[in-house]
């Protein structure tokens, strides 16, 4: 872009973490549009530890991290709302759950597709816990009023599964401002851990200890629940002795560990945590599972694709619109019966042993979610800037 055209854009997010995909996704843009010679403003909340500083870019901190969620989301939309009436700006890009933006990115789905799936596996009490929550009727409160606010231009929707949850949720939102853009990975840092992958596995495998002898399965990901662990367990004990299941993420393992115990597979379950880069723990598996219940779209699917592994995901999953099945991945398909589960996992265990592609062929099939191009894509196609 040349230098002498300059914008103003807001992005609006209002939290930080390493682990987080949207988080990630802003810094990605940040550092994009400021390339561009675009001047950011982001609006988050206060203490929150971006690491990024810029001459063109600032930081505004807006609401209150603290006190209960229903408190934080009334007022960090607040907040935000009254910031945007005092300043203007030629684009405003919410990658949160605020009632004012001309751009969204709809990164979760819708907040009433999300409830449905944390509903399917959960006790009548916490269904009617969900269902007399203030801050989940908030939420749908604020998400619809996002939606038909006179500013909107258009929806980043991170899959088609998620642009037909909001049609579906939303009639009144015009096809014209439902835009998908799949969601990218730092395909050129992945390709230098996969081409050391065979060294970065014998490093993993000293560190934890991991038995070489084992047919390890990657599950990838926080919010155990969701993403389906006690699926990919039951799955688990469909397969020989040999394979385990390495959990990369953030979440209690003690409701998993009393499944597992109950099934006899205490032993083939590993609880590692939250780790920076956990797609590296493709290096030692076999395949990655993730049978969520709801997954927009799944940048640890992707990720561990672009390590050279196949994965088995649930037809609710956003990337399983990237999935040959048979060649580079599996879909389980919905509900999620015993009947769906073990098929799935006898149809990994065939993939694995017989695979149908290369792990460069895998990989080769990522190739059009290169964060660059696809950020190249917001910027131009999306944002028109």
């Amino acid at each position: 872009m040349p230098k002498s055209i300059n914008k103003k854009i807001a992005l609006v997010r209002s939290s930080y973490s390493p682990f987080g995909g949207v988080e990630v996704l802003t810094l990605d843009l940040i550092r994009e549009l400021l390339e561009n010679n675009i001047e950011v403003t982001l609006l988050t909340w206060p203490h929150q530890k971006w690491p990024i500083a810029h001459p063109d870019l600032q930081m505004v901190q807006l609401g209150s991290h603290r006190g209960n969620r229903l408190w934080q989301l009334w007022l960090f939309d607040l907040c935000v709302r009254k910031y945007l009436s005092d300043n203007l700006f030629d684009c405003v890009f919410s990658l949160d759950c605020v009632s004012l933006f001309t751009h969204l990115h709809a990164g979760g789905g819708t907040h009433k597709a999300f409830l449905e799936a944390k509903n399917e596996s959960s006790t009548a009490l916490q269904r009617i816990f969900r269902k007399t929550s203030l801050f989940h009727a908030y939420t749908i409160y604020l998400q619809k009023k996002g939606f038909s606010n006179p500013l909107l231009k258009k929806i980043h929707c991170c899959s088609k599964m998620v642009l037909n949850d909001i049609r579906q949720t939303y009639p009144f939102i015009g096809n014209n401002k439902l835009q998908v853009i799949y969601n990218g990975i730092n395909l050129g840092e992945i390709g230098l851990a996969f081409q050391k992958r065979a060294i970065i596995a014998q490093e993993l495998t000293r560190k934890y200890q991991f038995n070489s002898n084992w047919n390890s399965l990657l599950f990838l990901g926080s919010g155990f629940s969701r993403k389906g662990l006690d699926i990919a367990i039951d799955g688990l004990a469909t397969l020989p002795g040999s394979y385990h299941l390495l959990i990369v993420g953030k979440g209690s393992p003690q409701p998993y560990m009393r499944q597992s115990s109950q099934l006899g597979l205490a032993h083939r379950l590993h609880f590692l945590g939250s780790q920076e880069n956990g797609w590296k723990f493709a290096s030692v598996c076999k395949a990655l599972v993730l049978p969520s219940r709801y997954e927009p779209f799944g940048i640890a699917v992707a990720e561990a694709q672009a390590m050279g592994i196949p994965v088995l995901v649930s037809s609710k999953t956003g990337y399983s619109e990237l999935v040959s099945e048979g060649k580079n991945g599996v879909i389980m398909k919905t509900p999620m019966a015993k009947e769906n589960i073990h098929t799935a996992f006898a149809q990994l265990g065939e993939l694995i042993q017989n695979p149908k592609m290369t792990p460069y062929q895998i990989r080769d099939n990522c190739k059009n979610l290169d964060n660059r191009l696809i950020l190249h894509k917001l910027i131009r196609d999306f944002l028109e800037l």
